[in-house]
């Protein structure tokens, strides 16, 4: 390929990062309003046990699009390091600036600690809401046997997102500072 070639591919890959990653931390926000919505809507009145199941699933479905979004923006990332920045360098480009940030922004000593970080944020903000409804809703009595099977696969849902978050945390940090 060609140096315009790449330069055009890396500004695209770029551009695709950056909506990626709006769109991800919006539906943190997504999420938070929801479960407050539902929230609210429960506490209000009796007789709306069954409103407690709206979060679970739908947070649930807010979470998978955030890791979704999170790993696409992360292999975006590491497609520029390990495929673009290599091609440009076989053509000759051998400055160590060439995409220094690509690699740069993942060297520093906190990144693991942040990225940790994240995680809890992560999950407090996506299964925490739904752990909560759904132990509200076991709470109730006469659930009925829709209502436990219903919950069961909704709180199987929850644990499996929980699950995923902490199986696609990426910790690698790139070089040294």
């Amino acid at each position: 390929m060609t140096y315009e070639i790449l330069k055009v591919e890396y500004e695209r890959l770029k551009e695709e990062q950056v909506r990626r990653i709006g769109f991800r931390d919006n539906l943190i926000y997504v999420a938070l309003v929801a479960a407050g919505a539902v929230f609210s809507f429960y506490f209000g009145a009796t007789g709306r046990t069954y409103v407690l199941l709206i979060p679970p699933f739908a947070i649930s479905v807010l979470g998978w699009t955030y890791l979704v979004n999170d790993e696409k923006i992360s292999s975006i990332g590491r497609y520029i390091r390990e495929k673009l920045l290599p091609e440009l360098k076989s053509q000759g480009f051998t400055s160590e600036a060439t995409l220094g940030w690509e690699a740069y922004h993942r060297s520093d000593v906190d990144r693991v600690w942040r990225k940790k970080v994240q995680i809890v944020v992560d999950i407090a903000a996506f299964c925490i809401p739904s752990a909560v409804a759904l132990a509200v809703f076991f709470s109730k009595e006469s659930l009925g046997i829709f209502g436990w099977v219903l919950g069961a696969l909704e709180g199987l849902a929850v644990v499996l997102l929980i699950g995923a978050f902490i199986r696609f945390a990426d910790y690698s940090r790139d070089g040294s500072i």
